[in-house]
């Protein structure tokens, strides 16, 4: 069922990465594990992401900017509708993964399937990309605006895959739902996840979630959607996403996102290890060419 990834592509699903906001060109002696390895690549910023993983440059790389006018409308997603059950998960523990936070998810089984998608596929985790302000902080933009922020359920083919590191690097093999933020009240859901932000604050710390998060409640009432064929945006960069993103955006607060920006880099007890640790203040990648990629809508 597919191919396996090697130890470095393993931890590709670990979630977003931190982008300071001067990029540290350093070498990265002493990263011994997968992930200091890529958290060592991640530092050196997303221009330079393709010296250590070259899927970095490839032509199908995500996010893009999405431009209305050029969105083609397609019969077949209308005649097969997307679809979601997401009643029955259990949100286990919220992480400070260094780059950002992370929830990990236990599913009973396929949550998501119709639409774009030929197979079934199944959450195993999500998390978010913000900026220094409200003006940024999403990854995707549209007509070139950016939201103040982006949240990504991250999806695996149960169908053709074993696990979820063996479809990061493989066609097909993952689905990523997109929902943008926008500053303004608080939102209930989250606040389940900012409440424990504090006990979270440094690199690697990891807490259970005191409350069960309701993803229904997460998804945009509007469910319309763009969808196109693309990338992590993370390294190691691996072109196997289904990329599914919700046109309205949910609202989050300001005092949310000041949560978000208190997280650390590095761990605790450890101090800064390299120029750009400390708050992880924006952990977004640019926009990247579409090079003929079409996005699709389901036809009205």
């Amino acid at each position: 069922m597919g191919t396996a990834c090697s130890t470095d592509q393993a931890v590709l699903l670990v979630g977003s990465a931190a982008f300071p906001e001067n990029y540290a060109s350093f070498q990265d002696h002493g990263a011994r594990t997968p992930s200091d390895r890529v958290d060592a690549a991640v530092t050196l910023g997303p221009s330079n992401w393709a010296k250590r993983f070259p899927k970095a440059a490839g032509d199908n790389q995500s996010p893009i900017d999405i431009v209305r006018s050029d969105v083609q409308q397609d019969p077949f997603l209308t005649e097969n509708p997307l679809r979601w059950t997401y009643n029955g998960l259990q949100c286990t523990s919220l992480l400070n993964t260094g780059s950002g936070w992370r929830v990990d998810v236990s599913a009973p089984g396929p949550n998501l399937r119709g639409g774009p998608l030929h197979n079934n596929y199944q959450m195993v985790q999500f998390h978010s990309h913000w900026g220094t302000c409200s003006e940024t902080g999403s990854e995707h933009t549209i007509d070139g605006e950016h939201y103040a922020g982006e949240l990504h359920l991250v999806h695996y083919n149960v169908d053709k895959y074993n696990k979820p590191s063996e479809a990061a690097c493989s066609d097909k093999g993952l689905s990523v739902v997109a929902i943008f933020f926008k500053e303004g009240k608080p939102h209930h859901e989250l606040k389940k996840i900012t409440d424990c932000m504090s006990k979270v604050t440094f690199k690697g710390m990891k807490c259970p979630l005191e409350q069960d998060i309701d993803i229904n409640s997460i998804i945009p009432a509007n469910s319309s959607y763009w969808t196109y064929e693309g990338s992590l945006t993370t390294p190691p960069c691996y072109e196997s996403v289904t990329w599914i993103v919700f046109k309205e955006p949910i609202e989050v607060s300001r005092e949310q996102f000041e949560a978000f920006r208190e997280l650390m880099s590095y761990k605790e007890g450890g101090g800064p290890q390299v120029a750009t640790d400390g708050p992880i203040l924006k952990n977004f990648r640019p926009p990247q060419p579409l090079n003929g990629r079409v996005v699709r809508e389901p036809a009205e």
